[in-house]
């Protein structure tokens, strides 16, 4: 039986693995990997292919929608007319928009790079020993456990 687990590289995996040894599962049948950090940067857009779950367009298209209402009122009042200010305006509220987006885009991928990396382990055990085995990885904090028969 294989039993898989997921850790954050921390005392709490050395501290299962010294467990584990002393609950009689030997050290030639547990294996740690840790998990390396995505080395390329992230993309600025989504594509059809991937997506990260943060929005670039959101906050562009709320603040172009209030300059443009902006510049269309204020527009009657000055020499250009609404048209050309509410367009104006739009052009400014996106581009606003956009570049305090790429401000907290990009301080948040400096900030998600900072964590340690994961790391998978994996323990070659008994059939009778598998509830013994979980139990341990979860008293240490493990993200998650996993069996494989």
């Amino acid at each position: 039986m294989h039993v898989v687990a997921s850790f954050d590289h921390s005392n709490y995996l050395e501290l299962a693995i010294t467990d584990l040894e002393q609950k009689g599962i030997e050290k030639n049948m547990i294996c740690a990997i840790p998990l390396n950090k995505m080395a390329e940067e992230r993309l600025f857009f989504d594509t059809i292919h991937y997506a990260d779950g943060q929005s670039m367009f959101d906050l562009p298209t709320i603040l172009a929608t209030i300059f443009m209402t902006l510049g269309v009122m204020w527009g009657f009042m000055w020499k250009w007319g609404p048209i050309i200010w509410g367009l104006l305006s739009f052009f400014v509220g996106i581009g606003l928009g956009l570049l305090i987006k790429y401000i907290l885009y990009k301080k948040s991928l400096r900030k998600k790079f900072r964590y340690n990396t994961e790391v998978v382990l994996i323990v070659h055990c008994k059939p009778n020993e598998v509830k013994i085995v979980e139990t341990v990885l979860f008293n240490h904090l493990a993200i998650g456990v996993g069996t494989k028969h």
